[in-house]
């Protein structure tokens, strides 16, 4: 029986046989091409689309009032989330977020509702007695008729796209969520949000930061997108799974110690680099570098070859 040594064998005992690796390389990429453009044509991306305001501000329109009032009184999502957006405590993770500071200052009450009213109020001139009077007030009565509009906004009921409210000692915020509601439901309020002076707008970040929350969370769900739903490596239309090359990060987050803490995505990112240079530095870790040699995963794998071949046990390390 001839002894086989893998060290010598690859590279004395094999035959070289020419090959025209550009015309292999050029082939395989044609097959691929033609094969991905006619899958995509006949299954299509399993992609819904974008959850936009206006279709919000319609079939949910009193879940947009309750947004936008957590907006205005300064209790909703990104009114209080902190880091970078403003100076608030709802979702400070870790000291890193706390340093970086407000570098994208977002300042719902003004940003999300007061200024797009105010431009609201040129095609609606009703609205701009209501704003002044609001914006004139002092601190504790705004707050008042905020209380009292949100107590009247839990009792309200919904008829087709309009939200039908109780009589309640809430001034002009009524008329000016009503307002904000028909804006919304125009298609305007991306606009009203995504305001600048520039002839270009390339900055959505107010349109995108709306929702953030409860909309964009129960829209998630329904999906079974959420993270505790292992929802990265959902497809949202599609009943066979998606990318699964991210498993190993949802996986992470399923971890209690993970889940359940303040800086989750902190820890998430942390552990996902830690175990992506132990994966890329393994061969040069001493234990982990002799892990396959030890498992002889690859024994297994070619269990006919080695039925035949037996290693050479001489030591090769001085032959030419």
């Amino acid at each position: 029986m001839r002894h086989y040594h893998p060290r010598v064998d690859v590279t004395h005992r094999y035959r070289y046989v020419p090959a025209d690796f550009v015309k292999h390389l050029m082939g395989t990429t044609l097959v691929v091409a033609v094969l991905t453009a006619v899958l995509s044509g006949v299954f299509h991306e399993p992609v819904r689309p974008a959850l936009k305001i206006n279709t919000y501000a319609t079939t949910h329109p009193k879940e947009f009032l309750t947004v936008a009032l957590g907006d205005l009184n300064g209790t909703g999502t990104i009114a209080n989330y902190g880091p970078p957006y403003n100076h608030g405590t709802g979702s400070v993770q870790d000291f890193v977020q706390k340093w970086i500071g407000v570098i994208h200052p977002v300042y719902p009450r003004e940003d999300f509702v007061l200024k797009p009213l105010g431009y609201a109020a040129h095609l609606n001139p009703g609205l701009a007695p209501a704003l002044k009077q609001f914006t004139h007030a002092s601190s504790a009565q705004q707050r008042r008729w905020e209380k009292a509009f949100g107590g009247s906004l839990k009792q309200a009921r919904v008829q087709g796209s309009q939200v039908l409210l109780p009589s309640g000692a809430y001034g002009p915020v009524g008329t000016m969520m009503q307002g904000l509601l028909e804006l919304g439901q125009s298609g305007l309020m991306a606009g009203a949000l995504n305001r600048s002076p520039a002839d270009y707008q390339f900055d959505n970040q107010n349109a995108l930061l709306f929702l953030q929350g409860s909309p964009l969370h129960n829209a998630a769900k329904k999906l079974e997108l959420e993270g505790n739903q292992w929802g990265i490596i959902h497809e949202e239309r599609a009943p066979y799974p998606g990318p699964w090359w991210m498993t190993i990060v949802t996986a992470i987050y399923q971890i209690p110690f993970i889940a359940n803490a303040s800086a989750a995505d902190a820890l998430a990112l942390g552990s996902g680099m830690v175990i992506f240079l132990v994966l890329m530095l393994a061969p040069w870790i001493p234990g982990i570098n002799r892990l396959p040699r030890l498992l002889g995963v690859h024994r297994v794998i070619w269990r006919k070859f080695y039925a035949t071949h037996q290693p050479d046990p001489v030591d090769i390390s001085h032959s030419s």
